[in-house]
């Protein structure tokens, strides 16, 4: 959103930016002494693989560790015992897919478990709950206080199991064992295969760090210092929607106070006392990139809270160097990595592309009316019919920034969605317009009539 107030440089912003970037330097120094940075340079074309939970999975087989393992694909929870299979169990439902409560996938634990819990949303109780994320349980068949069973028609977010079979999970199960869940289709991944490439010369970017990757196939097809940990901006806010979907009831009201419009830019103009729905929020935040509606947002589990449950999700979607430290991505300590972000990317267009669609400014009404009419779009590209959803920002630490989605076709008319991630920018339209042209030209995609 910079680019609609930064118009100006003069030498006090200039030295004000110097100052921040050398705090932000400090930060991402501490992490790399942590194994967490990586220094890279403009890589070619190869395959990159974002099934972390595979992986995860893997490893705590070959460590001998017990853990517990739903596989949203084939609809099996399996349980493992020292790294042994000792079990399986059918699931039988999960969150509808492409809906508001889709069941998220990602590396969680046990948190609490509970012989039945009552669900405050559901109205229903819930027995041998495992609670994993959020509202988010692992339980046998729900029941209403008069014992009736909910109908198989019902359907929430949480992965339901028959309730003699959520009894052995819950007996199995202890506080902090791992959970994974995974929803990956393998085998449609695997009829992608790697781009035929012109080998174009690579395009002049201003940016410090970038990466294109082909989340069809898993394939990335260019990228510089994409292991580089810097600051993030206004992207936060994609974090910061994805964590508020999955753990706050859109319903809920919030009231703006002052605490909320501290920062010293509002992109939107709120006013102390108004009163908006969580999701309505929604809008300022992704579309106008609104400092005081992610604060407002934030405020509604306690801000520390919310910042805590945005570290956790990036930790459960495998996002490794990533750290947050508001709501906003006002603070230079946002920091991420292109490569992390791409999983964030991937993530969204599979689990929440609803947070992407509001990108562009399509209107939902599931949660009610939104009385934001007068809002501008400040997405760049946000007009264009191959773009899927995108988020934009920038400080004067982390400069300009972005991660955008783009629907792609080859030339045998297969789509390919097409994430870039551009960090420490000094324009990233330019760098962005830039890497989408060289894509399209280079691995012969259709071009956008």
């Amino acid at each position: 959103f910079g680019f609609y107030y930064l118009e100006e440089r003069t030498h006090l912003i200039n030295a004000i930016r110097v100052q921040a970037i050398e705090k932000s330097k400090e930060v991402a120094q501490q992490i790399k002494n942590q194994n967490l940075f990586f220094d890279g340079t403009i890589e070619k074309p190869t395959e990159y693989s974002m099934d972390d939970i595979s992986i995860t999975k893997a490893n705590y087989i070959r460590e001998g560790k017990s853990f517990i393992f739903a596989d949203l694909r084939s609809m099996k929870l399996n349980l493992f015992e020292n790294g042994v299979a000792t079990a399986t169990v059918p699931i039988l439902t999960k969150g509808r897919e492409g809906s508001w409560w889709e069941t998220p996938t990602g590396d969680y634990e046990v948190l609490i478990k509970n012989s039945n819990h009552f669900s405050s949303i559901g109205k229903v109780w819930m027995p041998w709950s495992i609670q994993f994320y959020g509202n988010f349980f692992i339980h046998g068949w729900p029941y209403y206080d008069n014992g009736d069973p909910v109908t198989k028609t019902y359907s929430g977010g949480c992965i339901r199991l028959s309730t003699d079979d959520a009894k052995k999970v819950y007996e199995f199960a202890s506080r902090g064992m791992p959970i994974l869940v995974k929803d990956s289709d393998e085998e449609a991944q695997k009829q992608f295969t790697l781009l035929d490439s012109k080998d174009l010369p690579l395009p002049q970017l201003s940016s410090e760090s970038y990466i294109v990757a082909d989340l069809s196939s898993g394939n990335v097809l260019l990228s510089k210092d994409s292991e580089n940990l810097l600051p993030i901006a206004s992207i936060t806010k994609l974090m910061s929607a994805v964590v508020a979907s999955e753990l706050i009831y859109l319903e809920r009201k919030v009231i703006i106070s002052p605490a909320m419009l501290k920062d010293n830019f509002q992109s939107y103009e709120f006013y102390s006392g108004d009163q908006f729905s969580a999701f309505e929020l929604f809008y300022p935040m992704l579309m106008q990139s609104s400092n005081g509606a992610s604060e407002a947002i934030a405020s509604i589990s306690g801000r520390n809270t919310f910042i805590a449950n945005m570290n956790s999700k990036a930790r459960s979607l495998g996002m490794t160097s990533t750290r947050f430290a508001d709501a906003s991505g006002v603070a230079e300590e946002n920091l991420s990595t292109a490569k992390d972000l791409i999983k964030l990317a991937n993530y969204i267009l599979e689990k929440r592309n609803f947070i992407f669609s509001i990108t562009k400014g399509q209107s939902f009404d599931f949660w009610g009316p939104v009385r934001f009419n007068n809002l501008k779009n400040y997405n760049e590209f946000a007009s264009s019919t191959s773009l899927i959803g995108m988020k934009n920002g920038e400080t004067l630490a982390a400069k300009e920034t972005m991660l955008s989605i783009w629907n792609l076709k080859d030339n045998q008319n297969i789509n390919h969605k097409i994430a870039i991630v551009i960090l420490a920018s000094e324009s990233r339209f330019d760098d962005a317009q830039k890497l989408i042209n060289w894509t399209l030209e280079n691995y012969n995609f259709n071009k956008e009539e």
